[in-house]
């Protein structure tokens, strides 16, 4: 099993972890909520080759952006980890949350740390879009157990109920001897565990979703401890909540995901667009307050921050963009995530843009080193980069597209 990456605790430290923002239509300063920004001009501004002028996006491209944004509007209403529990505390940012099918143009589902995938495709027939929400109790995956819990999106019930069937059948990684079981609570679900790995996978059929939960005791792994009512329960309730969460979501029909724009709030073509070589294991999107909290490394205390200063969407794309309520909200925002720490040490800002700061990674760990911010109005932005120019190019373009966005 795979560990969280550094850059998502990195993130984490800086209070990146996920940021969310308020539609374009919503919100407006007043004398007393006001910030001064400083005057920048933009034609000074080193921007290396990225574009400096906000876009339409318009409608997806193709099937599989579509599909990609259904996926990202289911992550809109399922139950986070700490609502299932409160002890699943701990998010994982890096990993991957949308997807589709198997094949080498698609980052795999989380689920697929422990069950194989060759079959996932012949087994998920008329397989719309699916999402993973991911919770664990403790940074140390030693002392933790996670919940991994991935809704499958079909065409209709039939196929649902067809593919929880075939799905089922994947074998898990490692060995180890697996053994049939079932939930109490839902008896009709197929459900099978490793004792000595700790880990349960179950398989729900609600309505036209299939629900795959995986429920993984590392501490009591280590300690060779087996308890099978606690995964069972963990499990249920997670099926509970997500059954429940399900009946606020209205699938768009196949025939109309191409009707549906990628950018409704008109935020995600404010963001910086992601290059070519950046890491597409999250596809870029944009989300609601519940959605943006299923990417951050510390969601509980992100809420309340976002939720404090009036944010309720957030852009993913180059790096995350967020809207909040009024400038000196996003001010707050801002402030917050570029505190110096132990590992995060304060490096030069960008030339020429006043208002921004950088941040380099200097700790035990190596993976994403530098880390600038900057806050226009009521938006507060960050993009990282392993070289320092590079994320200064970044944020001064992103500062840029804001300016231009008027």
């Amino acid at each position: 099993m795979k560990s969280p990456t550094v850059a998502a605790k990195i993130i984490a430290a800086i209070g990146l972890a996920a940021a969310t923002a308020m539609s374009s239509a919503c919100g407006t300063d007043t004398d007393a909520t006001k910030v001064t920004d400083p005057v920048v001009d933009l034609a000074q501004l080193d921007v290396g080759g990225y574009s400096t002028k906000p876009v339409d996006l318009g409608l997806p491209k193709n099937m599989y952006v579509a599909r990609f944004m259904e996926a990202n509007r289911l992550g809109n209403v399922l139950p986070l980890p700490y609502e299932v529990d409160p002890k699943l505390t701990v998010g994982e940012s890096s990993d991957t949350h949308a997807f589709l099918d198997v094949g080498p143009e698609f980052h795999l589902s989380e689920m697929f740390r422990w069950l194989h995938e060759e079959t996932f495709n012949d087994a998920a027939k008329n397989y719309v879009a699916g999402f993973s929400t991911l919770g664990s109790s403790n940074e140390a995956y030693s002392l933790s157990y996670e919940l991994v819990n991935s809704v499958l999106l079909f065409t209709d019930n039939e196929s649902a109920r067809n593919a929880a069937e075939q799905l089922s059948k994947a074998e898990f990684y490692k060995d180890g001897p697996t053994e049939q079981t079932t939930l109490p609570k839902y008896p009709a679900s197929i459900a099978k565990w490793r004792p000595v790995q700790q880990v349960l996978a179950s398989w729900t059929v609600d309505d036209r979703y299939v629900i795959v939960t995986i429920a993984d005791n590392y501490e009591n792994s280590e300690l060779g401890v087996s308890d099978l009512p606690f995964l069972s329960d963990l499990s249920q309730k997670s099926i509970a909540a997500s059954i429940d969460a399900l009946r606020n979501f209205t699938p768009t029909p196949v025939a109309d995901l191409m009707k549906v724009p990628v950018d409704p709030d008109k935020l995600r073509g404010r963001a910086l667009r992601r290059p070519e070589g950046d890491s597409f294991a999250n596809v870029p999107g944009i989300f609601d307050l519940r959605g943006a909290l299923q990417l951050a490394a510390e969601p509980r205390a992100t809420e309340k921050l976002y939720r404090d200063n009036g944010v309720d969407r957030v852009a993913f794309d180059a790096g995350e963009l967020l809207q909040a309520k009024d400038s000196k909200a996003a001010q707050k925002i801002f402030e917050s995530r570029t505190h110096p720490d132990k590992f995060m040490h304060v490096v030069d800002p960008p030339k020429n843009l006043p208002n921004a700061v950088c941040l380099q990674y200097k700790g035990p760990e190596i993976n994403v080193r530098y880390y600038c911010h900057v806050r226009y109005q009521r938006y507060s932005a960050i993009v990282w980069s392993q070289q320092l120019r590079d994320a200064q190019q970044r944020i001064s373009a992103q500062y840029a597209i804001l300016a231009n966005s008027k």
